[in-house]
């Protein structure tokens, strides 16, 4: 999980750098060929995880190319502590349990209708996450697992001014690959809801 918060860490200091100023690309008669810009902010989120709800915090930036076209990256990590009963792997099978959950990747995302004052994007999320089981109240690790996920959703974004964007989205958190004894696929899989601030160069 340290190397989750860490890459976490970089992703959001990425986010804040790729909300750069919009640039121009021109060919050697000086003519507009590419244009490019960037935003970058953090993020909340609300997401089901195990028939429970989690809160997180963290951040997201990219580069918009063609108006139509971002790439970028996203992290964020989960503030709250989730309790369920579960397996301690030794001699109790009802066990008090909690769980810390985190991710970081790249990101995908078109956008349908760029500059209107309410804007329509899909994105599309690609993450290495983590997950941590402990007893609870203690810090003795139960186990813990490294997975794959796969995130599709809909972004809908209020452009405030030039420079800022408030942006609300949905979007289903697809795991793929946990090797958990008290967790699996579906119980980590679940519909997040939230909010970004964006903050847009230009």
């Amino acid at each position: 999980m340290k190397k989750v918060y860490f890459l976490l860490s970089l992703i959001v200091l990425t986010a804040s750098i790729q909300a750069q100023e919009t640039e121009t690309l021109l060919n050697t008669e000086q003519q507009s060929v590419v244009s490019y810009s960037g935003y970058g902010g953090p993020l909340l989120l609300a997401t089901g995880i195990n028939n429970e709800f989690g809160f997180c915090i963290g951040g997201k930036g990219g580069a918009v190319f063609k108006e139509k076209l971002v790439f970028g990256g996203i992290g964020f990590g989960m503030v709250n502590t989730l309790e369920f009963t579960g397996n301690n792997l030794s001699d109790n099978l009802n066990t008090p349990l909690e769980m810390s959950f985190g991710a970081g990747g790249v990101f995908f995302e078109y956008i349908f209708n760029f500059g209107d004052l309410i804007e329509f994007s899909i994105p599309l999320n690609l993450m290495a996450g983590g997950i941590k089981i402990n007893e609870s109240g203690m810090e003795t690790e139960i186990e813990s697992s490294a997975f794959f996920i796969i995130e599709p959703g809909i972004n809908i974004d209020f452009n405030v001014s030039d420079f800022y964007t408030q942006s609300f989205f949905i979007s289903y958190r697809q795991a793929i690959g946990s090797s958990l004894i008290n967790l699996d696929d579906n119980n980590i899989s679940g519909l997040n809801a939230g909010l970004m601030f964006k903050f847009k160069g230009k």
